[in-house]
């Protein structure tokens, strides 16, 4: 059983560890499975030493492996997103919607454009990628293209600047007719945008009436 117990782990572990390299977006599933993982290595009969060495390896190769990913991924084209000059705050891309746009086309390349108020619906499938280049346009087209950042308190000394932030659904319950109700989701993407203002607006409160916002711009959306 206990033997049993070895190999459960090591499958749970490597399963985390592949997918947190492949997708940030993972990180929430990756790191409570590798825990898993680790807890049935330490309940196995194998020795300290192996159990070591499986549990430590991935946390030692998962910053280079996931830096040699991103460089074998930024071989394929990147998307564009083009974002308003004077925005700051929070970018949010909504998929999946029939009453969405389609990526537009630059010279070939799949762009994002985004409206004023950030949110924009594609009818596009859910994109896990992070292989991005990033425009501020002013109301001339003008681009001047700004760098993403990997952390946080970069955001002020590196501005105009890009964090990627998470991705998550909507659940909304909505009426399909006088007497059913059916169960729709919003799937969406974040970005930070910091540009002029040092003023950190990411806060809960913000963050709960930027969702609402999505919601009533995606129902709008839908009643097209």
């Amino acid at each position: 059983m206990k033997q049993t117990a070895f190999y459960i782990g090591l499958t749970l572990v490597a399963i985390s560890f592949i997918a947190c390299v492949v997708s940030f977006y993972l990180l929430a599933f990756g790191i409570p499975t590798f825990l898993a993982g680790t807890i049935f290595i330490f309940l196995s009969k194998q020795n300290i030493n192996i159990k070591l060495l499986s549990t430590l390896t991935p946390l030692i190769l998962y910053v280079p492996s996931t830096l040699l990913f991103l460089y074998a991924h930024n071989y394929s084209t990147p998307k564009t997103i083009l974002i308003p000059k004077n925005f700051e705050g929070n970018l949010r891309v909504v998929y999946e919607k029939n009453c969405g746009r389609n990526y537009d086309k630059t010279d070939g390349i799949n762009t994002l454009t985004f409206p004023d108020n950030g949110i924009l619906i594609l009818n596009e499938d859910f994109d896990r990628h992070v292989n991005y280049d990033y425009y501020l346009v002013d109301e001339l087209g003008n681009r001047t293209k700004i760098s993403q950042i990997l952390n946080f308190k970069d955001r002020i000394q590196k501005r105009p600047c890009v964090l990627v932030g998470g991705s998550g659904t909507i659940g909304q319950t909505i009426e399909a007719n006088s007497t059913n109700y059916v169960e729709k989701e919003i799937t969406f993407s974040d970005f930070y945008i910091y540009n002029n203002d040092t003023v950190d607006r990411n806060d809960f409160k913000s963050q709960q009436k930027f969702d609402s916002l999505t919601t009533a711009i995606v129902n709008q959306c839908r009643q097209k």
